[in-house]
């Protein structure tokens, strides 16, 4: 199961942990893939200095093994209405637990090179990135000697990312869950959605550095299927958020759990950037009021106040739900470690199958 991506980025196997921003990827979750044989990612977008340098600790106290942090390169986008647009159109979301009706916007988040340079002081060993060219970030990863590992969505960003200097590139199909890894989002919002069975092989034929394959994966077949594509390994993101060192709640494993292929879709108004996830009442609310934006990243932080809320009350009606397409393919009852072992084990199991086929 060994190919040269694992080599380069030190691990056994050639899976990798999305590295998903807002919580889902706890130290606890991030060392338990890293300590079973795979890539644990750290999704830092959002989190302050001090978070970033607490959270690798902890994982470092947890695991050696190689580790990861992601950062998101989107540059902001205009804002298409006014906050007061969107306080109106969250008003009913803030009545029921007694929110305030107006929510002061946050302070911008610290920069990604703030965020990265903070995550490899305390150990972190591969540097991975999404929705941007990785340029940015470069410089900073190879003086600490770090391959980078740059999401893309289409074949033209995956040569502009290597061509950058990203070490590896991540072909993210539509399938996949959480926000669209286009360099470039259209005025309208709307994004190509190129699937994996269609993106891998030409981006592998695009570029010269090693691609894994994301998109709609979430067990052995499926990185089978990604290096029969020419891939030289897989990311798995849905997957892990149901691991039960996950940091998502009950109620969002519960949705993850019984989601049908059908569930997901593309979602704009939440973050003000193309993202997959699941319906519910927060995107209903901002929908039925024409879907408000302040623009990427000012609108998540316009209903910061109700995700803090809902979070406190365990809920899922009232935040973020991203997931892939084949999220309903997971379990809500191992730990990280059993997860890598099982896709590992399938992955085999499917080898010899294939092997085994009348010729």
């Amino acid at each position: 199961m060994r190919t040269p991506v694992c080599e380069l980025l030190g691990i056994p196997y050639p899976i990798v942990l999305a590295g998903m921003a807002g919580g889902p990827t706890t130290p606890e979750l991030v060392a338990a893939v890293s300590e079973a044989g795979g890539l644990g990612t750290f999704g830092i977008h959002g989190m302050s200095v001090q978070a970033v340098r607490d959270a690798v600790r902890r994982a470092r106290e947890l695991t050696d093994a190689p580790i990861g942090a992601n950062v998101l390169l989107a540059p902001p986008t205009p804002a298409q209405a006014e906050p007061t647009d969107v306080d109106r159109a969250l008003a009913p979301l803030r009545t029921e637990p007694g929110l305030p009706q107006q929510h002061a916007l946050a302070t911008p988040p610290p920069s990604a090179l703030e965020l990265l340079t903070a995550a490899l002081e305390e150990g972190v060993s591969v540097v991975s990135t999404g929705l941007g060219d990785p340029w940015p970030v470069v410089e900073l990863a190879s003086a600490a000697k770090a391959p980078v590992i740059a999401m893309v969505a289409n074949v033209a960003d995956a040569v502009a990312a290597a061509a950058s200097g990203a070490d590896v590139i991540v072909a993210q199909g539509g399938e996949a869950g959480g926000h669209r890894s286009n360099f470039e989002v259209p005025e309208n919002g709307r994004v190509p959605l190129v699937g994996t069975m269609a993106l891998v092989p030409q981006v592998v034929a695009a570029v010269d550095v090693p691609v894994i394959a994301a998109g709609g994966i979430m067990n052995g077949a499926g990185l089978v299927a990604a290096l029969a594509l020419g891939a030289q390994g897989a990311q798995f993101g849905s997957r892990f958020l149901l691991a039960l060192e996950s940091g998502v709640n009950n109620a969002y494993r519960e949705r993850l759990h019984t989601a049908h292929d059908t569930d997901s879709e593309i979602i704009t108004s939440l973050s003000g950037r193309p993202a997959r996830g699941l319906r519910n009442r927060l995107l209903d609310t901002l929908e039925a009021a024409g879907g408000p934006s302040l623009g990427y990243p000012r609108q998540a932080s316009a209903w910061a106040d109700i995700r803090a809320e809902n979070a406190r009350r365990g809920g899922s009606e009232h935040s973020t739900l991203w997931a892939g397409q084949a999220a309903g393919l997971g379990s809500t009852d191992l730990g990280a470690s059993d997860i890598v072992a099982q896709i590992v084990h399938e992955a085999y199991d499917v080898i010899a199958a294939l092997h085994n086929l009348p010729r």
